[in-house]
């Protein structure tokens, strides 16, 4: 990413178009992680304003159990793409955040001797990007270890 951004906001219809679809995979596993043998409906199309749902059987009559229809079962909050999901998602798990300034990185630790995730701003739009990145990725990472 641009280093030049480091210090500054850079709003989300701002980043580039990989860098959007990787949040959005992101978040994908970690509801995955939150949500075992949930289906996820991924849009086509990757944009800023893009809404994750899962998929829930809908109730129908004359359809086979093996190929059910499904409907929108809940909405998946874009941990990554904002603080005001990570942040939440970060209290919620007993996350730490530790920002190194000196090193241009950011590390959420998990506790309980597990390793923490690091992050460097340089590969991010900004430092906002970078903390929701590692919540996102440490809140995984604990999620999967719980089994």
């Amino acid at each position: 990413m641009n280093a030049a951004n480091i210090n500054k906001r850079v709003s989300v219809s701002e980043w580039p178009q990989a860098y959007l679809e990787e949040a959005i995979d992101d978040e994908i596993a970690l509801a995955k992680a939150m949500h075992p043998g949930a289906r996820i409906l991924r849009p086509a199309a990757a944009t800023a304003i893009t809404q994750l749902t899962f998929a829930a059987p809908q109730r129908t009559f004359g359809t086979s159990t093996h190929n059910p229809r499904t409907s929108p079962g809940g909405y998946i909050a874009p941990w990554r793409r904002g603080w005001q999901h990570a942040g939440p998602l970060s209290t919620e798990l007993g996350l730490s955040i530790r920002h190194d300034t000196d090193e241009g990185t950011v590390s959420v630790g998990i506790g309980a001797g597990r390793r923490n995730v690091t992050e460097e701003y340089k590969d991010h739009p900004d430092k906002d990007a970078a903390t929701c990145a590692a919540i996102v990725r440490a809140a995984r990472q604990l999620l999967e270890a719980r089994g």
